[in-house]
């Protein structure tokens, strides 16, 4: 993909991550007070807490990718950042049951388009054009 048009869509993506973190954050720890009152799952309540965590780790994330967006030589930063929310947010299915569906999705989704504007791998020195 063309360089210019790799940091618009990482600077499109960053700030659609950013707008949607703060009311999935509120989101997701308004839903603690409904797991614990229904209480069907053990865990879903610090789910619910570890998925608001894991929107402010998204705000970083999204910050860096701001930052970063007309420096390719730091996307590796960029991609470690979305690679660990990634990987919390498929640990979080566990403890989450049913209210992944509620919470997770958003995430899942900008962090996917995130990856496309900062490129899923670094690129080796002979596949660099």
């Amino acid at each position: 993909m063309n360089s210019k048009i790799k940091r618009v869509f990482l600077r499109i993506a960053s700030v659609l991550m950013l707008l949607a973190a703060l009311p999935m954050l509120l989101w997701c720890w308004g839903l603690i007070n409904t797991t614990t009152l229904y209480n069907y799952y053990d865990y879903a309540g610090v789910g619910c807490f570890t998925a608001g965590i894991l929107y402010v780790f998204s705000m970083i994330t999204t910050i860096a990718g701001l930052a970063f967006a007309g420096r390719p030589h730091r996307y590796r930063w960029c991609r470690t950042l979305a690679y660990i929310q990634l990987s919390a947010g498929v640990v979080l299915i566990v403890p989450l049951h049913v209210y992944t569906v509620l919470t997770l999705p958003p995430l899942f989704l900008m962090t996917v388009l995130y990856l496309f504007g900062v490129g899923w791998r670094e690129k080796r020195d002979g596949e660099q054009q």
